[in-house]
C-alpha cells in the first residue's frame, strides 16, 4: 500500500510518499497552494497509485486545535471528496523545528515536514500490523 504524506500550509504544501510495501516516507516536492492545489494532488495520487493519505493536523502543545488545524481539516475533506481514498490526520507537533535543527535547506522544509508526518503514520502502522502478527 503506497502512502501520500502532506504537510498543508497557507502558502505552501509539503509533499511526501512511501515506498510502494508503506514503510519508508520519502520527501517528493512542495506545491503551492493555489487554486489548483487539488488537481495537482490528484494527478499526483494517480501518477504514484496512492492507496491512502496522510495530513498533519497542526495541535497545541496541549493537543488542543487551531485556527490552522480547522483550515487543514477542511482542505482534507475537499481532498477526501475529489479523489475518493482515505484520508486520515497524524499530529505534526514541531515537525518543522525538526526539520530545521536538521540542517535542511529552507526550500525542501515543507516536503521534508511533510515524510516526518508520514513516518510517523507508518510507524505506527508498521507497529499495529507486527504486534497482530504475534
Amino acid at each position: 500500500m503506497k502512502y501520500l504524506g502532506i504537510d498543508y500550509g497557507d502558502k505552501r504544501v509539503g509533499i511526501a510518499v512511501s515506498d510502494p510495501e508503506g514503510k519508508i516516507a520519502f520527501p517528493k516536492s512542495t506545491l503551492f497552494n493555489n487554486p489548483r492545489l487539488i488537481e495537482n494532488l490528484k494527478r499526483l495520487i494517480k501518477e504514484e497509485k496512492i492507496s491512502k493519505i496522510v495530513v498533519g493536523l497542526p495541535l497545541t502543545l496541549d493537543k488542543s486545535e487551531t485556527e490552522q488545524s480547522g483550515k487543514t481539516r477542511v482542505f482534507a475533506k475537499n481532498l477526501k471528496n475529489a479523489v475518493n481514498i482515505t484520508v486520515d490526520f497524524e499530529n505534526e507537533m514541531l515537525t518543522t523545528r525538526l526539520v530545521e535543527r536538521a540542517g535542511i535547506k529552507k526550500e525542501r522544509i515543507d516536503e521534508s515536514s511533510a515524510a516526518l508526518i508520514l513516518q510517523s503514520c507508518l510507524d505506527k502502522t508498521l507497529d499495529k500490523r507486527l504486534t497482530t502478527k504475534d
